[in-house]
């Protein structure tokens, strides 16, 4: 996937994932926005402060745009989600 080394940073997240995410802004046209790995996501329908879980539908060089699809696993923390998605634990944690 050559467009993923443009700007040296691979992608976190692919057109069709379903990921959960904390949306910690608002941007101009009202979209929530959320960081997976320090890699934007705007949130159509989503508010900040929201834990929803988002389909992505569009991966651009620099963001991606997704829809809320529901609320985020209830049993996760803000904290779990950015540990899960930053992959930083080889192994069960515990």
């Amino acid at each position: 996937m050559g467009e993923e080394k443009k700007f040296g940073i691979p992608k976190p997240v692919s057109v069709g994932d379903t990921v959960d995410v904390l949306i910690e802004g608002q941007g101009g046209q009202g979209d929530g926005i959320a960081k997976i790995e320090s890699f934007v996501v705007f949130v159509k329908g989503a508010r900040r402060g929201e834990r929803c879980s988002v389909k992505i539908t569009d991966v651009k060089r620099t963001f991606a745009t997704g829809e809320k699809v529901g609320p985020a696993r209830e049993k996760e923390t803000a904290a779990e989600m950015v540990e899960e998605t930053e992959g930083e634990h080889d192994g069960p944690s515990g």
